[in-house]
């Protein structure tokens, strides 16, 4: 399905440019596939992390090779890649010799509850402004997570690189919310939410099928 893309290059310039989801994560598509009976993420609450906080987790998750920053690298590579000069491959999104490390981090720290809006008191105490719901459907999907991992080790790798891209999705989207300006607010600021949501829908397929089959 087609939508409209903004991106923003290393200097904020706004490029709009029409495609598809899966030119974002092109081993994937939107096609019908199995998912459990439970959310991994709740998308309102994914985009009212902020940008820092994002930033945070994707250096945690990522064991310091992604960033904010490198992201912003990336952005000025691809530009001098499409105006024809050489350019150095995107860094890996995960340090693999620290995956475990990363895997404690969503299922024993806080990474998870903020993709859900949890706001916690300390511990596993919910806090008065966090809704019963939110609490336990992250709660039930690290469960879920770390059940399904103790069969895989790739299940351990698959779960931190589709929160690393969750948070790429995030930043990416602060990004671009940044560049709009004040007159075309109401009209781009949909179509942003729109496609980072879509890419959402896309980064988190495969986890979502394997997390279904496994139960």
């Amino acid at each position: 399905m087609p939508f409209e893309h903004i991106q923003v290059d290393a200097n904020m310039n706004t490029e709009i440019a029409y495609g598809t989801l899966t030119n974002d994560f092109p081993d994937q598509s939107l096609s019908v596939h199995q998912s459990p009976n439970f959310p991994l993420y709740d998308p309102d609450s994914v985009f009212e992390i902020p940008r820092n906080i994002a930033d945070g987790f994707l250096i945690l998750l990522s064991g310091g090779l992604t960033s904010a920053k490198a992201m912003k690298e990336e952005r000025k590579h691809k530009k001098k890649k499409s105006s024809g000069e050489s350019t150095a491959q995107s860094p890996p999104e995960v340090d693999h010799s620290a995956i475990q490390l990363s895997f404690a981090a969503l299922t024993d720290g806080n990474v998870i509850e903020a993709t859900f809006g949890v706001k916690s008191t300390g511990g596993m105490k919910r806090s008065e402004h966090t809704s019963e719901i939110a609490f336990n459907n992250a709660k039930t999907a690290k469960a879920a997570i770390m059940d399904a991992a103790i069969c895989s080790d790739s299940i351990t790798q698959l779960a931190v690189e589709t929160y690393v891209k969750c948070f790429r999705i995030v930043v990416t989207y602060h990004m671009n919310i940044e560049s709009i300006g004040f007159l075309a607010w109401c009209v781009r600021h949909q179509k942003v939410r729109d496609a980072a949501i879509q890419d959402l829908v896309v980064a988190f397929e495969p986890l979502n099928e394997v997390l279904a089959a496994s139960i």
